[in-house]
């Protein structure tokens, strides 16, 4: 029936027209439109009726189709015909006469076109509206673009996470990593111990946009072999550093820095050096929620003074290399400055 190209026209127009995308493609939607007309009186709309006595005839192409219809093997078509307030279902196998007349329904009775949201994952209806229509003409399309909206306005929107600023632009962080601390020792004690792990934690604070002061404490192990003779230690170092920040493309930041460390032993066996400087940059990597940053920190160590074992009498200097991974929480965002 005409009416059928007439409300998929229109609905795709009305789908267009109030802002959204139609798809080639129900794999590429998220929703579908289901329209179907049905007569008021109930009685479904009836095809004429095939005469069993007479042989399919194909290819063959009714003058008064238009456009042209054509039957293949498998395949049947009909044209219609529209006479004063009637339609007219005509085989196309050119004698009119003994095709079946169907008279379709009469415009005072009308017609309901019942329009569905469908949910195309789910298949789920969102929403149902109906409209009563005796010809498809100017009211009917006003009626299509109140429905369609009606029907669009239903459709469930998701609730908006509140976006987080950039990650690299909040006030304090909260960091925590493993360590890998290779340490070399020398001068009284010729040694290296590549086996050196530990934890840190630490807390940041961006002052300015630029600079960050950060204090935490790490806890690593030390090991000292001397003629057979083995010492195992806990170290606390309690690092405080001066860093420099640098944004990167819209996800990296680079964070050169430099400090010192405040050194003590758990166990007393071995007296670390009191205070070590340290130098090294940190790599951040900000995660897709922005949360924060993942971190990668390399850095170089030295002691001030030397390092002794009471026992042994005896002392030696050290310098060590760390190599962190963690991830740096940020909390309290920054303002953006309007441009």
């Amino acid at each position: 029936m005409k009416d059928n190209d007439y409300f998929y026209k229109q609905l795709a127009y009305e789908v267009i027209f109030q802002y959204h995308t139609v798809v080639e493609s129900q794999n590429r939607s998220n929703y579908i439109f289901k329209g179907t007309i049905e007569p008021v009186s109930g009685v479904p709309l009836k095809e004429p009726i095939k005469d069993p006595d007479k042989k399919d005839e194909y290819n063959i192409i009714s003058e008064r189709a238009n456009p042209p219809v054509r039957n293949t093997p498998g395949r049947r078509e009909y044209f219609s015909i529209e006479k004063s307030e009637d339609i007219y279902f005509i085989d196309p196998s050119g004698d009119v006469s003994s095709s079946s007349e169907v008279r379709i329904q009469q415009e005072e009775e009308g017609y309901y076109f019942i329009l569905e949201l469908l949910d195309t994952e789910t298949g789920e209806p969102l929403g149902r509206k109906k409209i009563l229509f005796a010809v498809t003409d100017v009211s009917v399309s006003k009626l299509v673009s109140i429905v369609v909206y009606e029907l669009l306005s239903n459709i469930p929107i998701p609730e908006a996470t509140p976006k987080r600023g950039d990650s690299r632009d909040r006030w304090m962080y909260f960091e925590t990593s493993v360590i890998w601390m290779p340490k070399i020792y020398y001068d009284g004690y010729e040694a290296i111990n590549l086996l050196g792990l530990g934890i840190r934690l630490g807390t940041e604070l961006h002052f300015i946009d630029f600079m960050s002061l950060g204090v935490g404490s790490q806890i690593t192990q030390e090991q000292i072999s001397v003629n057979g003779w083995e010492i195992t230690e806990l170290m606390l170092d309690i690092p405080i550093s001066l860093k420099w920040v640098f944004k990167i493309d819209e996800h990296y930041a680079l964070e050169p820095y430099g400090g010192a460390s405040l050194n003590y032993s758990f166990g007393k066996k071995i007296e670390p050096s009191k205070y070590s400087w340290f130098a090294g940059f940190q790599f951040g990597i900000k995660d897709k929620s922005e949360t924060g940053m993942f971190v990668i920190d390399p850095r170089f160590s030295m002691d001030f003074y030397d390092s002794v074992l009471p026992e042994k009498n005896m002392e030696y200097k050290r310098y060590y290399i760390q190599l962190g991974f963690g991830y740096k929480f940020g909390a309290f965002q920054k303002k953006t400055k309007a441009k």
